[in-house]
């Protein structure tokens, strides 16, 4: 007898029935397949395709082949075991983007554990947290990266966390380590073992993100929801729209959901090569994608906008074919520009942790398409509300609704945070606010807590910040509030120059209303800074933006 979702979540609460998952099933939605598997697959159809490729600060150039990739992935489930992991515990991965990444998230899944990243940047509270909710009993590290002593920082993590039980360092030095710290190198002589595989429908993968309230919730995926994503993502832009084979610029960092389902998990499904860069330089970035014969890239709108600086711009040799842009608005005339600089075809997208991409531009419709954010895939659905619930008119903006097999299935021991996020017929509310076409085109409008009401007038953020974008001499640009005693907030925009370049507020709005916004939208304040925050995936901290623009004087 087949188990039930609940027991195969181990007694998790989702909104899922047995029915849903039945009827993903029966519709082909999922694959009833693991992870593992198409690892294992494609080592046997391509073991001798270079499956990853290694460019790691002050190391030379590593590459593995997929033969390589899936004995590294096996004697990665070896390892782990012998630590004592076993199906339904959590491991989790605080590392950079380095070669061995891939094979441990292989084998994390070849055991039926589940696996969570860190970000390498992380501090200790957000990894404090992520650990706690996690209930991770293994922690893989670099000794130390950059300025971070991440040995340091997982005793003092250990210490308040008793189910973390080992430590794992990635590094060449056994010296110094203490109990319950192991060198994996000291682990590459344990012997391989026969292992049962999981059930595709137990949990996976826990993808944190922090929501609007600060505190790291896991969005639970299985191997269902996760393969889904990554065959309709190929099947909406067309296989070979990414290369053939694809070559893929992994930037993003691997411990964030983009570098994890899109840099490894997609590279694999595709049976592509994996380049994986543990640092983001758009100079070097460029020689790589040269050299590489890069064909492909994921990434939020600041890594294209980087690569808009390179001499990659008008290279008629250059190989790149297709960028998927996503994780904040990307400006409208960008994708356009960016595509006829590199001859490739730029994918607007959206998508959360909890679902992946559902939604891109495709090579399949009209170009007109690249203004928006793109089409729903297959399977997938998607609504835009008002405050009652009700569905809006096309090219109104409301609040996002989506719906699809690659939805997660709820918040890791979060029941309370999963009935709040999930609406009755399994619509999940995505926090953005967003308007449908008449052609079923979505455009993003921001987040709803982005959202700027001046004197109860919606400011429209993003159409703001693309007509900011055209300036000449703007490279970067966010619109946020700061608050106002009469209209409750205003608009403030907040702007990286190019080098030797100086702009004043009347100039800027001399600019934004010759290219025809509204008075009623201009901003009000101007503030210039050398570079704006971002998260190491690419997105604008807009809540550090609102903080400073609020607590400052002046323009």
């Amino acid at each position: 007898m087949s188990s039930s979702l609940a027991e195969l979540l181990g007694g998790q609460h989702t909104p899922l029935t047995d029915a849903d998952a039945e009827a993903f099933r029966a519709a082909g939605l999922w694959q009833n397949r693991t992870l593992r598997s198409v690892l294992t697959d494609v080592a046997d159809r391509y073991p001798e395709r270079t499956a990853l490729v290694g460019y790691r600060t002050g190391k030379p150039v590593a590459r593995q082949s997929y033969r390589e990739l899936d004995a590294a992935a096996h004697h990665a489930a070896a390892a782990l075991a012998s630590l004592g992991v076993g199906r339904g515990d959590a491991v989790v991965l605080m590392l950079p983007n380095w070669i061995e990444y891939a094979a441990l998230l292989f084998g994390i899944n070849e055991l039926g554990a589940i696996y969570a990243g860190i970000p390498v940047s992380y501090g200790e509270r957000q990894a404090a947290a992520i650990l706690r909710r996690s209930k991770a009993k293994v922690l893989v590290i670099p000794r130390s990266w950059r300025s971070t002593d991440h040995l340091g920082l997982s005793r003092t993590l250990r210490a308040e966390l008793p189910h973390l039980e080992t430590v794992v360092v990635l590094d060449d030095d056994p010296a110094g380590l203490g109990d319950g710290e192991v060198l994996w190198s000291s682990l590459a002589e344990v012997e391989s073992r026969e292992i049962e595989p999981p059930d595709p429908g137990e949990i996976c993968y826990l993808g944190f993100t922090s929501g609007t309230t600060g505190e790291p919730k896991g969005a639970m995926h299985n191997h269902d929801t996760l393969l889904h994503d990554a065959q309709a993502l190929a099947d909406h832009l067309g296989h070979s729209t990414f290369g053939d084979p694809m070559v893929q610029l992994v930037a993003s960092p691997v411990g964030h959901h983009t570098g994890f389902m899109w840099g490894v998990l997609f590279t694999v499904h595709l049976a592509g090569t994996g380049v994986h860069v543990d640092r983001w330089d758009p100079t070097w970035g460029a020689e790589v994608i040269r050299e590489e014969r890069i064909t492909a890239f994921f990434g939020a709108p600041t890594f294209l906008q980087d690569m808009m600086r390179t001499d990659l711009v008008g290279d008629p040799d250059c190989p790149l074919e297709c960028l998927v842009i996503a994780g904040s608005p990307v400006p409208r005339t960008l994708p356009a520009k960016a595509g006829a600089a590199f001859g490739a075809y730029i994918a607007p997208a959206w998508g959360m942790t909890e679902c992946g991409i559902t939604i891109s531009c495709t090579p399949k419709e009209p170009d007109a398409i690249q203004l928006t954010d793109g089409s729903v895939f297959a399977g997938s659905a998607a609504r835009v509300v008002d405050a009652q619930g009700k569905d809006v008119p096309p090219g109104v903006t409301g609040e996002l609704l989506v719906k699809g097999p690659s939805m997660t299935l709820g918040y890791y021991d979060r029941p309370d945070a999963t009935d709040a996020a999930f609406l009755p017929g399994l619509w999940f509310r995505t926090g953005d606010t967003a308007s449908l076409d008449e052609h079923g085109w979505l455009s993003l409008r921001g987040r709803s807590k982005d959202i700027i009401i001046r004197g109860g007038e919606n400011i429209p953020v993003t159409d703001v910040e693309t007509l900011l974008f055209d300036h000449p001499d703007v490279l970067n640009a966010a619109v946020v509030a700061y608050p106002d005693e009469r209209l409750g907030e205003r608009a403030c925009a907040v702007l990286v120059l190019r080098e030797g370049a100086t702009l004043d507020l009347p100039g800027l709005c001399d600019h934004l209303l010759a290219q025809g916004l509204s008075k009623h939208y201009l901003p009000e304040r101007l503030v210039l800074l050398d570079e704006l925050p971002v998260t190491q995936s690419g997105k604008i901290q807009k809540f550090k933006l609102r903080e400073l623009v609020t607590s400052a004087s002046g323009d």
